[in-house]
């Protein structure tokens, strides 16, 4: 049963423009923009370190059994003592991000929203790729960075890290089409044209959702 909620959330691939194309996308909308603020949210009223929980955010720091294949011993105090600060932050978002699709719309980036938001009808699930030419001139301007091969050396490790997190923790395979409704090159179309389609396959899905 629908709710009339519009989610949508969208795993990317670093320098694909995804963080402006979900800002894009909540401004068309007029709802809320997750993505590492999502921290902000976390902490508040919580006394918790904002900036130490950004240093490991779609990391993995632990070599334990992830939490969704039920790794994690019952006991409480157990179940503290062996977790990883990754794991703790993990499961604190996917938390987050459960009770916020049950209270309003948003665009949200990465958190490997995606697969956590699987079973919910109203989330649009998109990945965002692109073409290596067209990532490097942006992760340069982003991080400063000066050569067209440090770029790609940031990229890379960038992009592992994600690959890493999502699939330890969610048992899924990043960037693959089984966890995502829609897949789109944003080399292929720029930013805002990206952006235009999205949006006209947002609004076909929610309006046939609010008719089924």
């Amino acid at each position: 049963m629908t709710t009339g909620r519009i989610i949508i959330s969208i795993g990317r691939e670093c320098g694909s423009g995804g963080h402006e194309i979900g800002e894009k996308l909540a401004r068309h909308y007029g709802i809320k923009f997750y993505d590492a603020n999502l921290i902000d949210e976390l902490v508040k009223g919580e006394g918790l370190d904002a900036d130490k929980l950004h240093s490991i955010e779609e990391k993995v720091t632990g070599n334990i059994l992830p939490a969704h294949k039920g790794g994690f011993p019952q006991d409480k105090k157990v179940l503290m003592d062996k977790m990883s600060k990754s794991d703790r932050l993990y499961l604190m978002e996917k938390g987050l991000i459960e009770k916020m699709a049950k209270e309003e719309s948003f665009v949200i980036v990465g958190r490997a929203a995606n697969a956590i938001l699987k079973d919910n009808e109203d989330t649009l699930r998109l990945y965002v790729y692109a073409r290596e030419g067209f990532k490097i001139p942006r992760v340069k301007e982003y991080y400063h960075i000066k050569t067209d091969a440090d770029a790609k050396k940031e990229m890379l490790k960038i992009d592992k890290a994600r690959r890493e997190y999502f699939n330890y923790y969610t048992g899924q395979t990043w960037g693959s089409s089984d966890v995502h409704d829609f897949m789109i090159d944003s080399s292929l179309f720029g930013i805002d044209q990206t952006v235009d389609i999205i949006t006209k396959l947002a609004d076909r899905k929610f309006a046939m959702q609010k008719v089924s």
